[in-house]
Formats: structure tokens, C-alpha cells, sequence
């Protein structure tokens, strides 16, 4: 376990490096930064709302803060417990004071979840590993329950993947850390002896990432199917009404959590189900994307009945191959085959259950995430137990295979292979994700902490304390410079259409080039004056380049025009 947690500080800090972080890259990302100013809201005005929206949250809420339409509740909750507990100043000796109060110091607080559970999950994952072993195979030696355990930790943290959700402000790994715990708990069937509390786990990991919705349920059913506290073996099916009375139980503590946001989201939006994420399955569909859905003052007009149905089974089919192929990449396919073949052979119940949940998880994830946004990020938590769980799968197989074609020291060598490849894997996983971070860590939308700090500084010299600004920078302007953010509108031309549920008189462009801009944008970027020419209302253009290469536009608006007619 020590191994594990030294070796997960290590490949932490090279991840950090490699993506140069607190200095070329901002601990902020996108999405890390809509939590982050979201948490520093509630923990220092005690409100669930962000001072961050999008042009689409407009129509609804016109006025800061905005209630939370994007995020979940978990993660915001938990940074802004760490903000109240973490003090501005810390004293070392008696004249030594290090001062947390900047943004740019601060930001490094996002990182403490992420990174704790990091290294939770490889020591957790390596640890349920030999407990598995031990109650399944209690022939197999300490020392074989030890390598097993190493090796799917140390492949866990090898991931570079998982290094990457720890150097930034993601739900990843949180969801990730639940799941896993809820699935153990499956395998030993504690889940079906205490419904509720193990229903309460999945609540509490569904406030980190809203698929648990879909999910739940399934892990439920699956606690219902577990044998009774008095019958761990094959068999010894729990009776009917006991079935329900589980099922309900873990269901109850699912909701259980979760109400107060459903109430939150009740109260704010109409509807406890509103997520702006939903928007999401008309991405790449009908000419629609994630910026034109979003990215104007008006709920969008999506396609409806079975038109809808017809285009969203053509984007399914359309992502469904390459999500796959990338969650079955390298030894993964090896460890799902695995996993499927124990699931049709394998005696013990409990386990079997686990294992059909596992896989069923993953289907989910799968099906969700190719009508979504169709990245392979979303298939991150599903990936974490089905691995571990495939590779445990393929060293029980190998242990039942006959003995003519291997006996003990065959099958202590075949084991041993498996290791290597899987520590192998991850080593060359590793080196290769450095290396991309190093190139990607360049070539980000986001610039450097010092021009945000910059940025910052000039903004607060130059225009109210509370004045709104609207920036392609998002949350992260938002954090550094402490006052509403309004997204960028889609185009130019959108801007009075924002301007009317919500004025905003300084747009502020911060884009590497003009092939990078958005489309529309890129032609201010190339010539700024030409936005005094057109009917924006531009009053007055800045244009400057930062230290580290961005072309920053200031754009002043005049007052609001009034609203013509046709």
C-alpha cells in the first residue's frame, strides 16, 4: 500500500510537470473552473449559484448569480467545504507567512478531491483486490494475493487518464471512487445485508455526476438478486418479498441525498430533471452544435417525435464503433473478453452479480456517452472497475484451467505475464500521455496564469467592481477577475440579443490566432477595427498580444440600442 501511494504522488507530479501546471497551464480548466466559482460563491455568500452563464441560461435567469443549470452538486459542495476550512494565510515560524488569498494560489485548493481520491482508488482497488482473492481462492499465498493487488492498482494509477482527472478539477474520479466501492460491496454482498447504506453511496455519488440516474437503478436490482446474509455461495436466490424490500430499501437511500437538489432544481428551473447536459444528444446532429445550442439568449429548437428518435439512433450508430474500440484499446479487450466468459462459467453468486452489473455499467456509460458528447473522457468510470474486474476474471480463469495444459508453475508464469503486461501497458501509457501533455499543454485555449492575472488586474482598474463582462474565457475569467462572465455569444452578431436579457458593455476576445478564434469571431481577431464598421455597436476597439502569444481583442459596446421591429 505504501508503494502505491509513493508511486501515485510520483506519476502525479510528472503529470503536473508535463502539462507545465500553475504556469503555462491554468489548474482551471473549462469545466474545473464552472465548479470552482460556483463552490467560492456558495462558501462565501452561502447561495448554490454561480456568477457564470451561459447565453442560453439568459432567457430563464437574466440576472447574476445564475442558479446552477450545468454542474452537479457533489463537487461544488466539497470545494466549498474546503474553502471555508482553508485559511487565507498560513504561518511557518515566527515571520514566514504564505499567502493563499490570490486566485492563482487558490485555484490549487480544486486540486485536494482529485487528487485524494487518486490515490484512494489505488490503494482501494488493490486492497478490495486481495480481499476478492482471499474469500474466493484461500489456496492463493499472501504474496500472490500481494502481486495482484500491486498490479491493478499500479495499473490504475499508470493510467494516464486518471493522472490527468487528478491534476485538475473533475468529477471524474470522485464518481470513479463511488462506483468502485459500490460494486465491492456487490461482489461481498454487504450490499443486499445493509440496502440503505449502500443505497446512500450511490446517492452521494450521483451528486458528483448526474448518469448515476440511469444507473442506480440497475445496482439496486442487483443488490435485490444478491443471496441471503446466511447463504454467500452458489445459489440461495433471496425470496421474492425480500427482493423488493432491498430494491426499495437502496432506492430510498439513493434519493435520500439527492432530494434536496431535486427540490433546488425544482424551485429554480420548474422541473427537478432541467440540465442544460441534455442539450448534449443534438450535438453533431441536424447541422446543431454544442455552440449553437448554447451559445444564444433562447431555449433551442431540437428536433421532436420520431424524427427525434430517427436522428438520435443515427448519431448512436454513428459513435457507438469508435467509443468502443477506444474502451477496448490494447490489453482492455483482453480484460472484457475475461470478464464475459467468468460471467457465463463462474459459481459464486455474488460475484456473478457484481460482474454482470459491472458489465451492464459499462453498457450504459457506453450508450450515454455516444448520444452525448461521444468523448472518451465520459467512459473513464466505467473503464475504472471493468478493468480491474476483467483482470481478476482472467487470473481466476487461468487458475481453472486443467492441469494437462497448465499446472501450478505454469499457471504462477501465465499469472505473472499478465502483470507484466499490465504494468508494462500502463508504464508505456504513461510516457506516451506526458509527451502529449507536453505538446497539448502549448497549444491550449487557455492562457497562461500570468495573462489571466493580467487580465485580471486591468479589468479591475478600468471598469466597475460588479460590471459584467462577456469573454470566450468563460469561468476561469470569471474566477480570476471575481465579477460576472457572460460565455461568448455565437457570433457578432448575437451580441444585442444577449444584450437585451442581460447588458454587458465589454466583450473581451483572448484567442492564440484567428484560426483558433470561433467561427465568426476570427475576423475581429484578424482586423479588430473592422468591428467599429459593421452594426455592432462597437464604440471603441483594443487589440494587444500577451507574453505568451494570445491576441487579446477589448471590445467597448455602446449603450442598448432600442429593439426594432420584424
Amino acid at each position: 500500500m505504501l508503494a502505491l501511494v509513493v508511486a501515485g504522488f510520483a506519476l502525479w507530479s510528472l503529470h503536473a510537470r508535463a502539462w507545465d501546471l500553475g504556469r503555462r497551464s491554468p489548474v482551471l480548466s473549462f469545466d474545473a473552473a464552472q465548479y470552482a466559482v460556483a463552490a467560492r460563491e456558495l462558501a462565501e455568500h452561502g447561495r448554490l449559484a454561480t456568477p457564470f452563464a451561459l447565453p442560453i441560461e439568459l432567457a430563464r435567469h437574466p440576472e447574476p448569480p445564475w442558479p446552477l443549470a450545468v454542474v452537479q452538486p457533489g463537487l461544488v459542495l466539497a470545494e466549498a467545504a474546503i474553502e471555508r476550512l482553508v485559511p487565507r494565510e498560513i504561518r511557518l515560524g515566527q515571520s514566514r507567512i504564505v499567502d493563499l488569498r490570490t486566485p492563482a494560489r487558490r485555484e490549487w485548493l480544486t486540486l485536494l478531491l482529485p487528487f485524494a481520491c487518486f490515490l484512494l482508488l489505488g490503494v482501494t482497488l488493490a486492497w478490495m483486490t486481495m480481499r476478492l482473492i482471499a474469500r474466493a481462492a484461500p489456496a492463493a499465498s499472501q504474496p500472490e494475493r500481494a502481486i495482484a493487488g500491486l498490479a491493478i492498482g499500479g495499473a490504475f494509477l499508470l493510467d494516464p487518464e486518471a493522472q490527468h482527472f487528478a491534476v485538475g478539477g473533475f468529477t471524474e474520479l470522485p464518481y470513479a471512487l463511488g462506483v468502485v466501492v459500490a460494486f465491492h460491496l456487490l461482489a461481498s454482498g454487504r450490499a443486499a445485508r445493509a440496502p440503505l447504506p449502500f443505497g446512500l453511496l450511490l446517492g452521494v455519488t450521483g451528486a458528483f455526476r448526474g448518469s448515476m440516474l440511469w444507473v442506480a437503478p440497475l445496482l439496486c436490482a442487483g443488490a435485490a438478486l444478491l443471496p441471503s446474509g446466511t447463504d454467500r455461495s452458489a445459489g440461495g436466490a433471496a425470496p421474492h418479498a425480500r427482493r423488493w424490500r432491498v430494491f426499495a430499501l437502496a432506492m430510498a437511500g439513493y434519493a435520500l441525498p439527492l432530494a434536496p437538489w431535486w427540490i433546488y432544481k425544482w424551485s429554480a428551473f420548474g422541473t427537478p430533471a432541467w440540465d442544460l447536459s441534455r442539450f448534449a444528444i443534438w450535438d453533431g446532429v441536424a447541422g446543431s452544435t454544442w455552440f449553437s445550442l448554447t451559445h444564444l439568449p433562447q431555449s433551442p429548437q431540437v428536433p421532436q417525435g420520431t424524427e427525434a428518435i430517427g436522428l438520435a439512433a443515427s448519431k448512436l450508430a454513428r459513435n457507438l464503433g469508435p467509443l468502443f474500440s477506444g474502451m477496448a484499446l490494447g490489453p482492455r479487450a483482453l480484460w472484457i473478453v475475461a470478464l464475459a466468459v467468468w460471467l457465463a462459467i463462474g459459481r459464486t453468486r455474488a460475484l456473478r452479480v457484481a460482474s454482470a452489473a459491472i458489465l451492464a455499467h459499462a453498457v450504459v456509460t457506453l450508450l450515454m456517452s455516444a448520444l452525448g458528447a461521444a468523448w472518451l473522457r465520459y467512459l473513464f468510470p466505467a473503464r475504472v472497475p471493468l478493468e480491474a474486474a476483467g483482470a481478476l476474471a482472467l487470473w481466476a480463469l487461468i487458475g481453472r484451467a486443467p492441469r494437462a495444459v497448465l499446472g501450478p508453475v505454469g499457471q504462477r508464469a501465465v499469472r505473472l505475464a499478465v502483470v507484466v503486461l499490465m504494468l508494462g501497458s500502463g508504464v508505456a501509457q504513461t510516457m506516451r500521455g506526458n509527451r502529449e501533455a507536453r505538446e497539448a499543454a502549448g497549444a491550449r485555449a487557455l492562457p497562461a496564469v500570468s495573462t489571466l492575472e493580467i487580465l485580471a488586474e486591468r479589468l479591475a482598474r478600468e471598469l466597475p467592481a460588479d460590471a459584467p463582462v462577456m469573454s470566450n474565457l468563460g469561468p476561469t475569467l470569471a474566477w480570476y477577475a471575481r465579477r460576472p462572465v457572460v460565455h461568448l455569444a455565437l457570433t457578432p452578431a448575437d451580441i444585442d440579443a444577449c444584450r437585451r436579457r442581460f447588458d454587458v458593455r465589454c466583450v473581451l476576445l483572448v484567442f492564440q490566432s484567428s484560426e483558433r478564434a470561433w467561427a465568426g469571431w476570427s475576423e475581429i481577431i484578424d482586423g479588430p477595427e473592422q468591428a467599429t464598421r459593421r452594426n455592432w455597436n462597437v464604440v471603441r476597439v483594443r487589440r494587444w498580444r500577451s507574453d505568451d502569444g494570445f491576441q487579446i481583442v477589448w471590445l467597448e459596446l455602446g449603450p442598448l440600442r432600442p429593439a426594432t421591429r420584424g
